[in-house]
């Protein structure tokens, strides 16, 4: 068996540049998918950082990826050599009791890519030249080789629907928008920043992006946001409402201190849309004030799989775009440069492209 370049979790606080095995077919709904473009994620800096446990060492990193068909289980339907394909982040059979009610994330076949625990459990990563994708046929989607105005289709453009877009447009759903609403955005790290997209899109009136960073709150303002810090938020929201609070919020960073001023923000009546990834085990919610506004909280895993085929259309005519927050697209020989770019902020990092 060969050998491929990879982006490995080292130990706890660093990846590697490493020599891995090529993945093989190994179950009869198998595909083998040569990586064109892959990721990193804020998801991948949790593994990295310890925040995310259960991780082993040596794990290939990465869930977010385009590539190519190069070999197929004998099972696999749908799907040719050679077909470009986008994956979400978790496998999914399409025949569960949960993929029946249109939720693949909470498949009883679910794994992560670039996420293995001890005893191997779960699947290899992205950050690769290759990736192993069991359950292909109904996980993988077969992409169109254009834009709807003949332009070739880019890989980026598809890529962010596998999760991060996936992600921020579906919590802005969850969120219950109206048009002229004033719409909070917790945290403008690339979800929060795709979230103000996705407001946009629900036409939204307001939206009020909240951020420490300067260079993230920049992009939020080009794209239409109001900004400001996470000091200044409740009055800044409050002087947009009478004073009611936010009418929908978006937590998008995935701590309890954004959560807690993601509850304080919002109005009576208001719906705050957790998209964050939270790793704590608990959380102190402040049941006495949540009940005396009516919240309602929405939280979980995306169900990418299903956005991935409903937001596609909005891909291929145009009507969004997001080339802004690719700050860097790099080789996938600079994987290691690109976490301590992205970890760290340097360079006005945002989200790092890595082409194998």
């Amino acid at each position: 068996m060969g050998g491929m370049k990879a982006i490995v979790l080292e130990r706890p606080g660093s990846v590697a540049l490493a020599e891995c095995a090529e993945p093989a077919l190994l179950e009869p709904g198998d595909a083998i998918v040569r990586v064109t473009t892959a990721a990193i994620c804020g998801s991948d800096l949790h593994i990295v950082s310890g925040r995310d446990r259960g991780v082993v060492p040596g794990t290939i990193m990465g869930h977010e990826f385009v590539g190519a068909i190069e070999a197929l289980g004998p099972e696999v339907e749908g799907l040719a050599l050679g077909d470009r394909v986008l994956a979400p982040f978790t496998i999914n059979c399409g025949r569960c009791f949960y993929c029946r009610r249109e939720l693949p994330a909470r498949c009883q076949a679910s794994l992560g890519f670039g996420f293995v625990t001890e005893g191997g459990r779960g699947l290899q990563g992205a950050q690769a030249e290759r990736v192993r994708v069991p359950l292909a046929s109904s996980t993988l989607l077969k992409l169109a080789a254009a834009y709807d105005d003949g332009t070739p289709l880019r890989d980026q453009d598809a890529l962010l629907l596998g999760d991060i877009f996936s992600t921020a447009y579906s919590s802005a759903e969850q969120a219950g928008i109206r048009s002229g609403d004033v719409v909070a955005v917790v945290g403008c790290g690339p979800v929060g920043l795709l979230a103000v997209r996705a407001a946009g899109l629900f036409d939204a009136g307001t939206i009020v992006a909240i951020d420490t960073v300067g260079y993230r709150l920049e992009q939020a303002r080009a794209w239409g946001a109001q900004t400001c810090a996470p000091e200044h938020a409740g009055a800044a929201v409050a002087a947009r409402t009478e004073g009611r609070g936010a009418d929908a919020v978006i937590e998008a960073v995935g701590s309890p201190a954004a959560l807690d001023l993601a509850l304080e923000l919002a109005r009576p009546g208001a719906i705050v849309s957790i998209a964050g990834y939270h790793t704590e085990p608990r959380y102190p919610l402040p049941i006495q004030a949540a009940y005396g506004k009516n919240l309602t909280l929405t939280i979980g895993r995306c169900n990418a799989r299903l956005y991935m085929d409903r937001l596609m259309p909005l891909v291929l005519s145009k009507r969004v775009e997001w080339d802004g927050i690719f700050s860097h697209v790099l080789p996938l020989d600079e994987g290691v440069r690109g976490y301590q770019l992205f970890a760290n902020r340097l360079d006005r990092a945002i989200k790092i492209l890595l082409k194998p």
